[in-house]
């Protein structure tokens, strides 16, 4: 079974999908942090989104996953990928096709041998489009802008609201403006705002959402 989650930069798709994915006994497939990673290692390495060996350069890069850490190179990224640069080179990566057709495929391959709850931004539209249960989580900018400061702060990084509001508000117009599988609700989606929720109203509400979906 494949559960879907997308939804705009700050919504709180990570934190979502873990807690859903153990409620269920499900692993969960962080494909936002694939692109992170991407956008991580093309800073690092001075590789150009429109360099023409992009695809080849993603297609060998060694990512993996250790429990709730991401790894590159074996190397624990999981921290730094989380910053507003990396953010914002996440976003301008992930809209070249050779970055998306490189990590497709490692996404469903991943994902067709569990059960699995997948977050990113174009799931349940392009990755997988027959998903069982496919959910919109959304907020506010605002909200969402408030949260990441918070979640910065809890991580000892400086962050100033009127900048993460504006990162987040530029991620929103690149993910929603690209020409490659720009961020969309599916027609099929369940729409969940969580600008008034807490985290666990949300995971309590994508639990429904889930038994409601299977057979009985």
């Amino acid at each position: 079974m494949i559960i879907a989650i997308d939804g705009p930069a700050g919504a709180g798709k990570s934190t979502v999908s873990l807690r859903l994915a153990k409620r269920l006994g499900f692993i969960r497939l962080d494909t936002g942090a694939l692109y992170r990673v991407v956008g991580l290692a093309c800073t690092r390495s001075a590789v150009a989104a429109d360099a023409p060996n992009l695809g080849a350069f993603v297609s060998g890069l060694d990512i993996g996953f250790l429990d709730d850490r991401v790894l590159l190179d074996g190397d624990d990224v999981s921290e730094v990928i989380r910053s507003p640069e990396i953010s914002v080179a996440a976003s301008k990566y992930a809209a070249r096709p050779a970055v998306r057709a490189a990590l497709l495929e490692l996404q469903r391959r991943i994902a067709r041998r569990h059960d699995s709850v997948v977050d990113g931004r174009d799931i349940g539209t392009v990755v997988f489009p027959n998903a069982e249960v496919k959910i919109f989580l959304t907020a506010d900018a605002s909200a969402r802008a408030q949260r990441r400061c918070a979640e910065l702060h809890s991580r000892g990084i400086e962050a100033v609201y009127g900048d993460v509001l504006a990162d987040i508000e530029a991620r929103d117009r690149a993910d929603t403006e690209r020409a490659v599988a720009p961020l969309r609700e599916a027609e099929d989606a369940i729409r969940v705002d969580a600008t008034a929720m807490g985290i666990k109203a949300v995971v309590d509400r994508c639990v429904e959402i889930v038994s409601a979906s299977r057979p009985r």
